[in-house]
């Protein structure tokens, strides 16, 4: 009998113990959980990429050919229409910035949302960008579609 008391209190102990050790497990994923990506900062263009039509079908290619002679299109966009960047505020607001031939000038817009975001500025239609794996992307389309990549 004595020894049936033995191995209850064995049993116990390492039962107690198991549920103590799981629990502190659990606080250590609670702690190492990854923090969502956060819009607020401000983002610099690192990618202009093309879709071969105006409904941005297919894949978008980060080069085009004409008159036989392939550019690269971030660098085409960089010298024919300057780099710019993207400064989400707290708050809902924001401000993009770049140069052009006047030098360098700031719009002012307004963003809501979560994921994906919208954009609004006075006279302009709504943007929808996307934050996703540290960069944000945004397509436009005129005559052409274009998709625009920023990172932090």
């Amino acid at each position: 009998m004595n020894k049936e008391i033995k191995v209850k209190k064995l049993i116990f102990t390492l039962l107690t113990s198991s549920i103590l050790f799981t629990i502190g497990c659990e606080d250590e994923k609670k702690e190492e959980s990854v923090e969502a990506e956060s819009i607020i900062g401000t983002w610099t263009l690192s990618a202009v990429c093309m879709f071969a039509d105006e409904n941005c079908l297919g894949e978008c290619s980060s080069e085009y050919t004409e008159d036989g002679q392939t550019y690269d299109l971030y660098e085409q966009w960089i010298e024919i229409e300057s780099g710019f960047s993207m400064t989400f505020s707290e708050g809902g607001s924001g401000a993009l910035t770049g140069t052009g031939d006047g030098g360098e000038w700031t719009d002012a817009f307004n963003w809501s949302g979560s994921g994906p975001y919208t954009l609004t500025a006075e006279g302009e239609e709504p943007l929808t960008v996307t934050l996703s794996d540290g960069s944000i992307t945004w397509t436009s389309v005129d005559d052409v579609c274009f998709q625009f990549t920023l990172i932090k």
